[in-house]
């Protein structure tokens, strides 16, 4: 059985169990991406040809809530199914708790401390210009890893997060990563430290990030980011405003990973289709000399259904 047919009649038996589960709901969008991307030429490392491509996926989702006086159980599946002819899973998870806390188990993102904004597209293969972003413990892992986060909320204005993490395969990880959100009426302050061991060795993957957000309106908001670990600093911020969006990274790592990228979105509405927007997008990526600075172009077609 093929892995598409495996998820196509996994949704199928999701679909039939919300008869008997009314607290089941369903949604699908599909994401379609045209990228357009310079020619990068050796002794570069992620040299390349460069020229148009075409990927995408469709993504079906489940979930469900469920409260018992003042505790709540709630789950959340994302099925993936990609133009490439596989299948994956996004989102897996469990959480369970009340209003003052709770525990979420299974294959999730934790809490952003360098939020992009609306990245639609980064001029950056293999992930080595934006730097560290305080990520390295912050989720989505694959199988055989454990995942877990423990959420204390102190009143509606602060909440605090310890995640976990340990994986027995090659190159084996354990860490924690506590992290802490703030609102105070427009303004959001998030702050976290990911401390890491990699074969019993701390330090190469540890540091910290800072995140500061304020919303300018219902629909228009700016963001200021810093992450550092050793001698690895990343800086950022961005904007979204409306359908547009506008965004900097500059990592100033050590050695040749020094590099500026610019990054920016907007998205119309498709054929007056309501859920149908296309994006156009820009990144270009201002890298050290010796290697070639990298340009992408992106349009996106997004279409909830």
């Amino acid at each position: 059985m093929t892995p598409v047919f495996k998820t196509l009649t996994l949704a199928s038996v999701l679909a039939c169990a919300s008869y008997a589960q009314a607290a089941v709901s369903f949604d699908a969008n599909l994401e379609l991406d045209t990228t357009h991307k310079n020619k990068i030429s050796a002794p570069n490392t992620n040299a390349r040809a460069g020229g148009i491509d075409m990927g995408g996926r469709v993504e079906v989702n489940a979930g469900a809530k469920q409260a018992n006086g003042g505790a709540y159980v709630t789950a959340r599946a994302s099925l993936l199914l990609q133009k490439s002819g596989g299948a994956a899973t996004d989102d897996m998870w469990v959480q369970f708790g009340n209003s003052a806390a709770d525990v979420k188990l299974g294959r999730f993102e934790a809490m952003d401390l360098f939020p992009l904004g609306k990245d639609t597209v980064i001029a950056d293969d293999n992930g080595i210009y934006t730097g560290y972003r305080a990520n390295n413990l912050r989720g989505r892992f694959g199988s055989g890893i454990f995942h877990g986060a423990l959420g204390v909320n102190a009143g509606s204005a602060m909440r605090f997060e310890l995640g976990l993490v340990e994986t027995k395969d090659t190159g084996a990880a354990k860490g924690i990563r506590p992290a802490v959100t703030f609102n105070a009426g427009a303004l959001t302050v998030r702050g976290g430290f990911e401390s890491v061991k990699v074969n019993g060795v701390s330090g190469s993957k540890t540091g910290m990030g800072l995140s500061a957000g304020f919303a300018l309106s219902k629909d228009a908001s700016v963001n200021v980011n810093y992450a550092k670990k050793k001698d690895d600093k990343s800086f950022g911020v961005n904007a979204t405003i409306g359908a547009a969006g506008v965004g900097l990274i500059q990592s100033n790592g050590a050695g040749a990973l020094k590099s500026t990228i610019l990054y920016a979105a907007y998205s119309l509405p498709l054929m007056g289709v309501q859920g149908a927007t296309i994006t156009p997008a820009i990144s270009y990526a201002k890298v050290p000399a010796g290697m070639d600075d990298q340009l992408s172009l992106r349009v996106r077609i997004n279409y909830a259904f």
